[in-house]
């Protein structure tokens, strides 16, 4: 039985805190669910929830479809706007089923 292709699409980046608000803008124009945005650390905390800590990965999921070549050329234009601001780590990419 042969795998099924990838359904979607993960572009992520690992960012401080100012520019992971900049970047999860950014992407969630072309991503249709949204971004998510998580903590790459927590600190212990006595009470209750931990507190975030470190940096943090802004992640958005693309639909694998006939628009994703075009929508990832303007993912990479716009987040190179953005990086002439401020420069901005490699986007790691991710096939998911």
């Amino acid at each position: 039985m042969t795998e099924p292709a990838a359904q979607w699409l993960e572009l992520s980046l690992v960012v401080d805190g100012e520019l992971a608000e900049a970047v999860a803008e950014v992407l969630s124009r072309y991503a249709p669910g949204g971004v998510a945005v998580e903590s790459t650390g927590i600190r212990d905390k006595t009470e209750g929830e931990g507190v975030p800590k470190g940096p943090l990965r802004v992640a958005a999921y693309l639909p694998v479809d006939h628009r994703l070549s075009e929508v990832r050329r303007q993912i990479e234009e716009a987040l190179g706007h953005l990086s002439a601001i401020r420069p901005l780590p490699t986007v790691r990419t991710r096939w998911i089923r």
